[in-house]
C-alpha cells in the first residue's frame, strides 16, 4: 500500500475498535463506507460554528458564511462528479432521494411516457418508477441480461418515439464491474431521450461520475465514501433541468405568492428550486471533507488498489471448492466488488454471514449476505442470493485471505 493511502485509512477510527472483544474485518464498503474522521469534524464544526439559520433567508453574517460554505461544497460536489457548473447540482440525501426526486419531478408527457431500466437496477432507482408505472403515470421496459450486464446490443430496440428516460447504473452492487455509459448515452440521445446513471458504487473508487460520460442526469451517496449519511446530491444537466418540475416544494423554492383570483406561488428556476426547506448544511460540509480527502489520496491510487483487491480475491476464491465466484476477472477488476454463490446442499448464505460474525476466534468479518436490493438482477438472472465482498481503500489482500479460509472452515463442517 503507499504512503497516500496508508496516510487516509488513519481517517477511519473504527478501524481499531473491538466488538465484543473482536477485531474488525470489514468487508462492506458497498452498503456503506467507514466514516471519515475529517468529515466528521468538518461537520461537527459546521453545526458548532455555522448552526444558525441558513439558506438565504437571513441578511446577517452568521447566515451568510452558512451559505458561503454550502455554495463552497456544492463546487466541491459539481467538481467531482464532473458538473459544467455547480448550477447542475441539487444535494440530496443520497440516491434513493434523488431518484424519488428525478422521478416525480421528470416531465413525462403522454407521447413520451416510458422508462427503460437495465436489469441491474438497485430499488432506489427502480421502485420510484415502479410506483409511477402502478399508477398509469409510466410504462416501464427493461433490458435483458446479457452475462451479468446489461445487454446494451438491445438498447437500440428497446427506444422509441416514447421512450423518455433511460437508466442504467454505472456499476452493478450485487455482480460488480461497471457499465458503458458513453455508449448508452449516445444511444438515448440518438432517440430523443435522457439517461440517468446512479453513480453510487462507481464514485467512491473512481473519483468521477456519468456526467463525464454523456449521462443526462446521475447520482450518487456521500455514506458510500466516508461521509456522513443523508448525504449526496443528484446531478442534472441544464437543458433537462429546465424543463423538471419540481416535486417537493416549501422554504427556499418561491420568489413569492400573491394574490390572482385566489393564491399564486412564483416559483424559482434552476438547482435552488428543488432544495426545498432548510437543507443539510452541515452534511454537505462533511460530504465536501470526504471528497476532498480522497481526492488528496488521489482516486488514481484508490482505483489501483481496489482493482488489485478485486482480481485478488477472484483468483483466491475461485479456487475454493463448494462456492462459485459470479463474473469475469478482467470486467470485475473494473469495479469494487465480488460475489459468490454457495454450490453445496445445507450452505446458508445468512447462517455463514452470522457464522464470520461470531465464531472466527478473534474476528468479527462483516459482509452481507442476501439480494442486496438488487431484486431485478436477481428475477433476471436466476441467482437467489449471494455472498458479496466489497473493497475500499483500507482493506487488504490479507482479509480476503482471513474471509477464505473461514469460507473453508464453514464448509468443511457442512
Amino acid at each position: 500500500m503507499n504512503k497516500s493511502l496508508a496516510a487516509l485509512n488513519k481517517e477511519f477510527p473504527v478501524l481499531k475498535a473491538r466488538f465484543s472483544g473482536r477485531r474488525l474485518v470489514y468487508l462492506d464498503s458497498a452498503c456503506t463506507v467507514l466514516k471519515m474522521r475529517g468529515a466528521a469534524d468538518a461537520q461537527r464544526e459546521n453545526l458548532l460554528r455555522l448552526g444558525g439559520c441558513g439558506g438565504r433567508r437571513s441578511f446577517y453574517s452568521l447566515s451568510a458564511g452558512m451559505e458561503e460554505e454550502f455554495e463552497s461544497a456544492r463546487r466541491a460536489v459539481a467538481d467531482f462528479m464532473g458538473a459544467a457548473s455547480p448550477d447542475e447540482v441539487i444535494f440530496a440525501g443520497g440516491v434513493t432521494d434523488a431518484a424519488n426526486l428525478l422521478a416525480n419531478s421528470f416531465p413525462f408527457t403522454k407521447e413520451r411516457d416510458e422508462v427503460v431500466l437495465s436489469p441491474l437496477e438497485h430499488n432506489a432507482v427502480f421502485l420510484p418508477f415502479e410506483r409511477l408505472a402502478a399508477a398509469g403515470r409510466v410504462k416501464l421496459k427493461v433490458l435483458p441480461l446479457k452475462g451479468l450486464a446489461p445487454d446494451l446490443d438491445a438498447l437500440p430496440r428497446l427506444l422509441g418515439r416514447r421512450t423518455a428516460l433511460v437508466c442504467l447504473n454505472h456499476a452493478s452492487n450485487i455482480f460488480g464491474g461497471r457499465q458503458e455509459i458513453r455508449r448508452a448515452a449516445a444511444v438515448t440521445r440518438a432517440a430523443g431521450a435522457y439517461l440517468f446513471s446512479d453513480d453510487a458504487q462507481f464514485a467512491p473508487t473512481h473519483g468521477s461520475g456519468a456526467a463525464a460520460e454523456g449521462a443526462d442526469a446521475c447520482a450518487f451517496s456521500g455514506h458510500k465514501l466516508g461521509a456522513p449519511y443523508c448525504t449526496g446530491a443528484l446531478y442534472v444537466r441544464r437543458e433537462l433541468m429546465a424543463k423538471l418540475r419540481p416535486w417537493r416544494v416549501g422554504g427556499g423554492t418561491v420568489e413569492g405568492v400573491e394574490r390572482d383570483g385566489g393564491y399564486k406561488a412564483k416559483y424559482i428556476g434552476g438547482n435552488r428550486g428543488f432544495e426545498a426547506g432548510v437543507q443539510n448544511y452541515a452534511g454537505a460540509a462533511g460530504l465536501a471533507a470526504a471528497i476532498r480527502r480522497l481526492e488528496l489520496a488521489g482516486f488514481g491510487n484508490i482505483r489501483a488498489h481496489v482493482s488489485g483487491l478485486v482480481m485478488d480475491a477472484h483468483d483466491r476464491l475461485s479456487a475454493v471448492k463448494g462456492v462459485r465466484v459470479l463474473g469475469d476477472r478482467a470486467a470485475l477488476a473494473e469495479g469494487s466488488l465480488i460475489s459468490i454463490v454457495p454450490e453445496k446442499r445445507g450452505f446458508s448464505a445468512q447462517d455463514f454471514a452470522l457464522f464470520l460474525d461470531s465464531s472466527v476466534k478473534g474476528l468479527s468479518i462483516a459482509v452481507r449476505s442476501g439480494r442486496h436490493c438488487a431484486d431485478l438482477a436477481c428475477l433476471a438472472s436466476g441467482v437467489k442470493e449471494t455472498l458479496r465482498l466489497s473493497y475500499f481503500t483500507y482493506n487488504t489482500p490479507a482479509d480476503t485471505e482471513t474471509f477464505a479460509r473461514a469460507l473453508e472452515r464453514y464448509l468443511r463442517m457442512l
